[in-house]
């Protein structure tokens, strides 16, 4: 069992040392602090590593519970060098770890803005909520801090049989490593008192911000729940020929617009146009684009599902005959790489599954509005950047700026249209669509 678990160590120690070398560098943190929000990537790249972090943090606990298992039986006389070694393999594990805390709690935690990124829930790497307090209050916690402080004075007691231990086949790479693995340890009650204050000042500011969302956004949540409900769904101009029509021209990454001609949320949803979805393909067109999705997101997105839209009941493939039982829509066809598309459909589908966000967060990623869902495919891909608009005191992004980024010409055309205008009873294409665009709702009310 030692030498199983030292080589684990050994790993682990490895592991460390490169998550710390990837982790967040202040630079970054202080760029995404000044925007007071996480872009796409910044929100997919800092999740991934949390999830390193996670798991690493995993497997050292794996370690320490099997050297404190192992020390907690009954040993024969003559077995203190062997108790003494696995103990070299527990402290190192949690030297390790503390080193790892650490670095999250004062270096990359270092605002409450990024506090409250890493107590999301990043559902797409299996995270649930609150990760982040619950680690910072176990670093802070008086029991463990005693525990540790223990185990200090223990590999004080026995340094020189520690050290002696140097050229033992299974433990000597940790002892000679010693002095630099109990580094990251710091005894000091003045630093533990500073910690500890810490974590009740976040506690309690945490409580304020987390109540005054939590009530903001179940009512958000009845409201566009019972909004949602009163939508004309008979009569709608969008006949089985006009889908058929445009099915046969849509391309994976095309932005689909959507608009019902009678509909409460038109009162409350900004512009003409209020919502959208992603037309990611027919499974066909995945295989033939390039598209990688895990095996459970595969088995689901089969036969005619090949829209992926965020709506009341969360964010799901559907098929296209659903999307497009409205009376109006427009697509905007991104105009970048094919690889590029692809990376962004495979973005945009680890969102699958997740709930709907009803009250248009965009700082957080584990439910999604419907613009939001295109915001996270393709903001930072060949050099989009989607600016967001501060609406109801929260940053979002709406159908219509979409719309204004695509007939900007920044990376996005126009490129179909139905509904309005001279597309009342047939699809424009071509160079025909961007006028009709620009006037369906430059020319309504003002917003």
């Amino acid at each position: 069992m030692l030498p199983r678990l030292a080589t684990r160590l050994a790993g682990l120690l490895d592991a460390s040392a490169q998550l710390l070398a990837d982790a967040p560098d202040r630079a970054t943190l202080d760029v995404i602090v000044a925007h007071g929000e996480f872009r796409p990537a910044e929100d997919e790249a800092i999740g991934f590593w949390f999830a390193r972090f996670l798991t690493l943090r995993d497997n050292l606990w794996t370690v320490i519970d099997a050297v404190r298992d192992r020390l907690g039986k009954p040993t024969r006389a003559g077995d203190g060098d062997e108790e003494l070694r696995y103990f070299l393999v527990g402290y190192a594990a949690v030297c390790v770890l503390i080193r790892i805390d650490r670095a999250l709690l004062s270096e990359v935690a270092c605002d409450s803005l990024v506090q409250r990124k890493l107590n999301e829930a990043f559902p797409e790497y299996r995270i649930p909520a609150r990760q982040y307090t619950t680690i910072f209050s176990a670093f802070v916690d008086q029991a463990n801090v005693l525990t540790i402080r223990d185990g200090i004075h223990v590999a004080r007691r026995h340094r020189q049989k520690l050290l002696g231990l140097q050229g033992d086949p299974d433990v000597g790479f940790i002892a000679e490593r010693l002095d630099d693995l109990e580094t990251a340890l710091n005894p000091s009650k003045r630093s533990h008192f500073k910690r500890a204050w810490a974590y009740v000042s976040h506690k309690w500011r945490r409580r304020g911000v987390v109540s005054a969302e939590r009530l903001f956004a179940k009512v958000l949540e009845g409201f566009g729940r019972a909004a949602s409900e009163m939508v004309e769904m008979s009569n709608k101009q969008v006949t089985p020929a006009v889908v058929e029509s445009i099915g046969a021209f849509l391309e994976p990454g095309d932005v689909i617009v959507t608009r019902h001609a009678k509909a409460l949320t038109n009162l409350f949803f900004p512009g003409f146009w209020p919502h959208v979805a992603l037309y990611v393909g027919t499974p066909g067109q995945r295989e033939q684009a390039g598209i990688s999705v895990e095996p459970e997101r595969a088995a689901r997105w089969v036969r005619d599902l090949c829209v992926l839209e965020a709506r009341k009941d969360g964010v799901l493939l559907r098929p296209l005959r659903d999307t497009l039982t409205v009376d109006a829509f427009c697509v905007l066809r991104p105009m970048i790489s094919k690889e590029s598309i692809a990376v962004a459909v495979e973005r945009a589908m680890q969102h699958e599954g997740k709930r709907y966000n009803f009250d248009f967060n965009f700082f957080t990623s584990d439910r999604i509005v419907c613009t939001e869902l295109v915001y996270r495919a393709y903001d930072g891909l060949e050099g989009i950047e989607f600016q967001l608009r501060e609406r109801a005191g929260r940053k979002t992004l709406s159908a219509e700026d979409l719309l204004d980024f695509a007939l900007g010409g920044r990376s996005f055309t126009p490129a179909a249209i139905f509904g309005v205008a001279d597309s009342a009873d047939a699809v424009s294409y071509g160079e025909a669509v961007r006028p009709i665009v620009a006037s369906s709702y430059r020319s309504s009310l003002p917003r």
